[in-house]
């Protein structure tokens, strides 16, 4: 791993570590474990970005190499709406007597960011590896799709309760659900603007991870 990732990794840590030093005072205050989840949120969230490093450490294009990139990068991509699914979460954010809301969207918020942070940069190195095979042009459509598919994973997560392992435990009723809600108006706007949201975050993250690889 090098110096570029292992700041990454450690930025990433410290995020988690507030994340969790929010939810734990959370917890002592009110008395209440109704956001638990977000251990678990955050734990998809990060398998993307654990997924990236492996996939970048391929550093050449010998078949095994390929073929290697190809399986750890549809698992890549199968989980990687959950790190920006962290977002919705927001919409567990309302006035409650046990606890200040201030401290609540404080905690969603970073559980947000931490998430959105690790996808993108996830997608900073698997979009580096994949244009060693395809060039800069078709790279950037590969970014586009991605984005896309990812905010349609996220309105199937959010809007219709699927998780990423349910294609492998109830496939044909998750594809099913998945051809026809695809062109419903909710899950077009949802993707849209998701997707344009994505893209425009990723291409900042690119130019800042860019230019410190090349200092």
């Amino acid at each position: 791993m090098n110096n570029s990732k292992k700041e990454i990794a450690a930025g990433i840590v410290l995020l988690s570590v507030f994340c969790f030093m929010l939810l734990t005072l959370r917890i002592h205050i009110s008395g209440s474990y109704n956001f638990l989840f977000l251990t678990w949120n955050w734990l998809l969230a990060v398998i993307p970005l654990i997924l990236a490093f492996i996939i970048s450490s391929l550093n050449n294009k010998k078949l095994i190499n390929i073929l290697s990139f190809m399986v750890l990068g549809s698992i890549w991509l199968l989980f990687l709406p959950n790190a920006p699914y962290l977002i919705t979460d927001i919409v567990h954010l309302k006035e409650r007597t046990t606890i200040p809301i201030w401290l609540d969207a404080l905690m969603l918020f970073s559980f947000a960011f931490t998430g959105l942070v690790s996808g993108l940069v996830s997608l900073y190195y698997v979009h580096q590896h994949f244009m060693k095979y395809s060039g800069d042009k078709l790279s950037w459509l590969f970014i586009c799709i991605v984005s896309t598919l990812c905010s349609y994973g996220i309105y199937l997560g959010r809007f219709l309760r699927w998780n990423s392992w349910d294609i492998l435990t109830e496939t044909s009723t998750l594809f099913n659900d998945i051809i026809v809600n695809l062109f419903r108006v909710k899950a077009i706007l949802v993707i849209g603007v998701f997707t344009s949201f994505l893209i425009a975050s990723y291409y900042i993250v690119y130019i800042l991870l860019t230019k410190k690889e090349n200092i």
